[in-house]
Parts: structure tokens; sequence; C-alpha cells
């Protein structure tokens, strides 16, 4: 027997596979992972096919197998062959995705493994509401398919997830548990740990060790619940029941490298080769998962009440433009402000939000003009006061950090203005302001440790901040039983890119974040501070009208014959040259714009330089993209492929 093994080497990215012989006294089969001799050295791989006859060249003997034997299930070779193709990725590509560096390697010695106990709790589940028995009783009883909750904030969906979870344990099946950002898994474990026990996190920060560890725990089917971000996707499974996507909407769950996957799609694909239940759930779903919905693709349950019985937020939108003319020239509206200082006084707990770090967005020289940019990259770098030992200028795209200097590198003025307001800057207005507030920010430069986030939530939850100040990170999922005021420090960030998604995001996030507020016994308060009110983001936000949103989106992108009515494939080259990514891109265009069935647009990035690098995308709208693509593989040879983009620019 002869078996086609792909290697866990770069190589085998050009070259699919190498065939060896499998020994008479080796128990291999499809999806086993092994050793074998290549070149000088051991390598592991996995095999991907099994044949009977000899092929007319020299072959060596595969040397052992890996530990556990199969790596691979026949539904995960089944997955890698669909994202493979559907994607336009190499099955390499796809599959490192499958397996822990740890797991996926040449054994050096082996060692034993300890089993943890698995316990067994009587489990007491909190009594649902009619609306949310019938949701859950529904989804139970019916043959395996796609489900869409669209329940408001703090509408008990994760109390329907619990029970959903809670019933395919009781089956004896794993449950599969997503989440968009890890800053929920702190909360999501603690709220789950009463219906299991034995549950595994999967996340990008663990360790490979940690990984590795959980991989094997799920694999032996020891673990039942399962949450974790995207990449949780890729376990092994031993009996997956259902899969249960929390705020489906958001955009991380798209992978921005390839394989350029999106976990919902993956999902609904698992459905089919596994046959389980797959939830999705949100306040604010997707256009193109409620057009799905509307459709009867997807069965729709709406909840329109929130679990507490407590009602929404009351929402104020402040024309910032009216503060100018008043003579407010602080980041905070008079109104804001104020109720900023009466919650203080009642103890209550306030989430202030702005979607950008640091403390100003641009440093220009008031005598010449100088904004100061970054060498590698076409933006503005930004400012922060405190973020090393010293002041400094960083790029968020490479990286790159520069001491703030104290005159212009043009005309070495002194008079150098930080314009624009990042969430350092906020903190350090509030300090000023309310100088006895427990203050605490949460960003990325703040959110770096592992256990930042379990720290974070612990520190709320005891009521041990008062005022948490940050960016998207925490615009989604909190529930906080103290939070009664939420104020947005500047909406208009993201409503003007030029993206047809643009005002889908804003009014997503809007509303989430307006959720964090007012979720126990007392209705909470929103602030939104712009420069647009009359945006239909913002005018349908304030309303918590998710319904009339749709609406007037779904008539604009059939209008424009946008997603959902068409598909898109983004097409992006990263050169070294300006000019050579501009001509690459003509070349290419003239090639595609052949076809008569597909939209064609080409144009440098929003960001043409990161890094010193130059890109440029061509967007492909219409029917079939996909087809197009496979029509001229040749002609994409030094280009990226992004099937179903979430961002076109």
């Amino acid at each position: 027997m002869f078996a086609e093994v792909l290697l866990n080497h770069a190589y085998s990215r050009k070259q699919k596979s190498f065939v060896y012989e499998i020994p008479e006294d080796l128990n291999a089969e499809i999806g086993s992972g092994v050793v074998v001799p290549f070149r000088n050295k051991k390598e592991a791989g996995i095999i991907l096919k099994i044949n009977k006859q000899k092929p007319e060249f020299q072959t060596k003997e595969i040397s052992q197998l890996l530990d556990p034997n199969l790596l691979l299930k026949k539904w995960q070779l089944d997955l890698i062959k669909w994202i493979s193709e559907y994607y336009f990725c190499s099955e390499y590509d796809a599959l490192r995705l499958f397996l822990p560096k740890h797991i996926w390697r040449v054994p050096k010695k082996e060692r034993a493994r300890k089993k943890d106990n698995i316990k067994n709790k009587s489990v007491k589940l909190k009594k649902l509401n009619k609306e949310q028995k019938e949701i859950v009783d529904s989804i139970l009883n019916d043959k395996p398919g796609v489900s869409l909750i669209h329940g408001i904030t703090g509408s008990g969906k994760t109390e329907i997830y619990k029970q959903l979870i809670n019933a395919k344990i009781a089956e004896g099946k794993q449950a599969l548990l997503l989440v968009p950002e890890i800053s929920l898994t702190p909360q999501l474990l603690k709220y789950f740990e009463e219906i299991s026990t034995d549950t595994a996190v999967i996340h990008s920060r663990l360790s490979d060790g940690k990984r590795a560890e959980n991989w094997r725990k799920i694999y032996s089917g020891e673990c039942k619940l399962i949450i974790g971000s995207r990449s949780a996707m890729f376990s092994p499974f031993h009996d997956l029941g259902i899969i249960i996507m929390d705020e489906e909407h958001e955009w991380t769950y798209k992978q921005d490298q390839s394989p350029r996957y999106h976990a919902r799609d993956l999902a609904k694909k698992m459905r089919d080769l596994l046959g389980c239940q797959v939830v999705l759930g949100s306040a604010t779903p997707s256009i193109e998962s409620m057009y799905n919905a509307k459709i009867e693709e997807y069965k729709l349950f709406t909840i329109k009440e929130r679990f507490s019985g407590t009602e929404l937020p009351k929402v104020e939108i402040v024309d910032m433009r009216e503060e100018l003319k008043g003579g407010n020239y602080s980041m905070f509206s008079y109104k804001l402000e104020q109720k900023i200082s009466s919650t203080l006084e009642k103890k209550e707990q306030i989430i202030l939000f702005l979607n950008r770090r640091g403390s100003a967005s641009a440093t220009v020289c008031r005598d010449c003009g100088l904004a100061i940019s970054c060498k590698n990259c076409d933006t503005k770098l930004t400012y922060h006061a405190r973020k090393l030992k010293h002041k400094t200028l960083i790029c968020h795209h490479c990286g790159i950090i520069e001491k703030m200097q104290d005159n212009c590198a043009n005309c070495k003025s002194t008079r150098i203005k930080h314009f624009g307001t990042g969430t350092e800057k906020v903190e350090s207005e509030l300090r000023k302001l309310f100088p006895t507030a427990r203050i605490h920010r949460a960003d990325r430069d703040t959110m770096s440790k592992k256990d930042s986030f379990d720290k974070l939530h612990k520190a709320l939850n005891a009521g041990e901040i008062d005022i948490l100040v940050g960016t998207q990170m925490i615009g989604k999922g909190f529930d906080i039983a103290k939070v009664s005021l939420v104020g947005v420090i500047l909406a208009d960030m993201g409503l003007h890119i030029p993206d047809f998604r643009a005002s889908e995001r804003s009014f997503q996030l809007l509303t989430q974040v307006a959720g964090r507020s007012g979720r126990r016994e007392t209705q909470g308060d929103v602030f939104i501070q712009t420069y647009n009110p009359g945006h239909p983001s913002l005018v349908h936000s304030k309303k918590h009208d998710y319904d009339s949103f749709y609406e007037q989106e779904i008539s604009a992108r059939e209008a424009a014959i946008l997603p959902p009515f068409c598909k898109i494939i983004k097409l992006i080259h990263v050169t070294d040259s300006k000019e050579a990514s501009a001509l690459a891109a003509q070349k290419l265009k003239a090639i595609l714009n052949t076809d008569t069935e597909h939209k064609i647009y080409s144009s440098p990035a929003l960001i043409p330089r990161i890094n010193n690098k130059y890109y440029w995308h061509i967007i492909i709208e219409g029917p079939t993209p996909s087809e197009l693509i496979k029509a001229n593989k040749e002609a994409l040879e030094n280009w990226r492929i992004d099937v179903d983009p979430v961002h076109t620019v």
C-alpha cells in the first residue's frame, strides 16, 4: 500500500504531497499523522490518500505514526478540501488551521498524559419565559439547520444558548460556542461553568502547550463544551451537536490571512458534514443573515423585550456643533459631563466608548503645516502621552515608535499641536474633571497581557472601576449590573469610510454599545456625541430600530446590486514598488474586463502603503466571480484572493 503524504513543511506549499510506502505492520489510514524521511531528516505529515498501485518511481517507507494516530477525521479532510476550493488557497494552508504546533511535529519522547477528572454537577437552570422556551424547544426538535435569533440587547439570548448547550451535553454530544472577541471569554466561562466543568477554551492568546492540551481533550471527547474565537472551529470534535455563533454580525469572524474564511460560512458547511445545529445570535444581525432569514434560508426567531423587563436605555444624540457654538471646546458635552457627575454620586458605573487609541490622531506644526507621518506607511503617527517613559508617536499599522521631539523637523518651530482624540486623552481629561473617580482604560495598549480581560471583568463586577474608557473591545457582550450610563465620545468615526458596509457597521456598533447600559432593575442612559446628528445610522440606533434600518439598507443594496444580491471577491496586490503595483493592476483589469457579467473596480487601498509595501485592490462584483477567478488562474499568480470580503477598501 502506498500513501500520499502532505508534509508539515513550507516546501509542501508548492508541491501538494509525496508518495511513501506503508509498512505492513503499520495501521495507517487516511487522516493518520505519520513521520517520514525527507531529504536528510525526519518530517511529520498527514496521509491524504492511500493507493494500492505502486508508483513508477522509487519510494521510501513511512517511519512511524504520530500520537494520536488519526490526526484528522473524514469530516475535517472534507472541510479542508472545501476551504481550499472555495477560498482559493492551498490544502496545506487549510490543513494547518486544524493542528496545533505541539501536535503536528515529530515526537522526541513519549510522555504519559494526565487525564482530568470530569465532574457530573445536577444542573439548575433559570426558568425561561414563554418566548425563550418556544425558541429552545423549536431548535431542539427541528432537523439540523441554521437558526437566527434576533434578540435586542439584554433579551436573554445567552440563557437560550445555555439551555441549548445543556440539552446537547445531556445527549452525550459536544457543543461549540463562538465569540467574536477574547474579552468575552472570561464572562462566558463563568456563566457556563455550572453546566459544564469540562470546558475547553480556544483562542489566539493560548500558549502552544495549552492549545495542544485542549486539542487532545476535545479529540478524546473529554471536553463537552468548547468556547472560543473563530479558530475554535478547527477543533477535532468527537460528536458535535450544535454550533452557536454569538454576535454573528461581527467582522472579526472573518480571517484576514490565507485562508480568508468566514466562520459563519464554515459553520454552515460543518452542519452539512456533521449534521449539527447552527444557531446565529445578535441584537443587530448582519444584513446578509437577516436577508437569508427573510427568504427562509434560515429559521428566524425574534425577541423584542429585555429578559429583566427593564426598558431599553434612553438614547440622546448630542450635536457637538451646537456645543462649539456655545463655547464648549471640551471633548465632553455639557450634558454628558453633568450625567457622569450624577452617576458617580449614585455609585453607579459608566462606560465611555471611543474607537481610537492614543492621545491624538495627528501632530501638526502650526507654523509650516508639517503633519508628522510614518516613514513606512501612508498614514499619520498617533500621539501617545504616556505610552513609555517619554511621550511617543506610534504607527498603529507597522508598529514603529518614535520619541516626540520638542521642535518641528522641518522649520524647528516649537508651536506643535496635537489634533484629534484617543482613549488615552479621554482618560487624561476624565482624571482632571473627576479626580476621585476610579478610571480604567481598555484598549490594545492596556490589554496586552494574557489575563488582562479576566482581571477587567472581575474588577468591573466587584465595583472597583467607576469609569471604563475603551475601544471596540468593550462595545459588545459586557453584562455589568451597575452600568447605568454609556457615552459615545465621537460617533462620526467610521461613518464616512468609502465602504458599502460603513453605515451597517456604525449602526451595529452604536446599538451594541448602547445596550451595555441599564441591564438590570433601572433604565439606563446613553449619550451619543456627533457632528452628523441626522445620519441614518444614528437616527435608527437612537430608537433601537433595527427593522427600519434593515429595510432602508436592503433597499439601497438591491438598487445598487450589492451583497446579498451579488457576490464579491477582492484581489490584493502587494509589492515594494508603487509603479509596479499600479501596472500589475492595469494589466489584470484589462484581462478581467473581457467578462461582461461582472463589474470590475481597481484602486489603491485606503492606506496605499503599509510597512513599505504598496497595496492595490481590484474588486469583482457579480453573480459568479469565483468562476472568473478560476478562468484566469495564471494571471492571478501574484495576487491575494479574498472571497466575500468584509472590507472592500
